[in-house]
């Protein structure tokens, strides 16, 4: 989790950027990391890039960190009534998880991977998920 604030100078995330981008044009604040096309589909300047000696990184810092914020408020906030614990799981001590993935094969309907939120504001490593599928 710390790796959304300091960044990585190893270990790429490409898909944080367009994460970012799908959230501005869902009007998700915080909305001003990066500069989009008049259209909307492109991004023409990722103003992380623009960050002295970090913005070569290939995980630059606060970048997720900005990601898992919009998500909180436009998603997590904005739709707590319907995400959030009941009663009783609070008072078992559940806070909140934003989920979980698998991925199943197709033809057999066995699973591939699978992984499970462990607390506020983990995700599943996509690389992590590529390197399974690549076995």
């Amino acid at each position: 989790m710390i790796g959304g604030y300091i960044g990585n100078p190893f270990v790429p995330q490409r898909w944080i950027e367009d994460a970012l981008a799908v959230g501005q044009r869902k009007d998700r604040w915080p909305d001003t990391a990066l500069d989009l096309s008049e259209d909307g589909e492109r991004v023409e300047v990722n103003k992380f890039s623009e960050l002295p000696i970090v913005g070569e990184w290939p995980r630059r810092p606060l970048e997720l960190a900005t990601l898992r914020l919009q998500s909180m408020i436009g998603i997590s906030l904005k739709e707590w009534d319907r995400l959030s614990p009941d009663d009783a799981s609070l008072k078992a001590g559940v806070l909140t998880q934003l989920g979980g993935l698998v991925v199943v094969d197709g033809s057999t309907l066995e699973t591939v991977y699978d992984w499970k939120d462990p607390g506020i504001c983990a995700i599943a490593n996509f690389e992590d998920i590529l390197k399974k599928l690549k076995k």
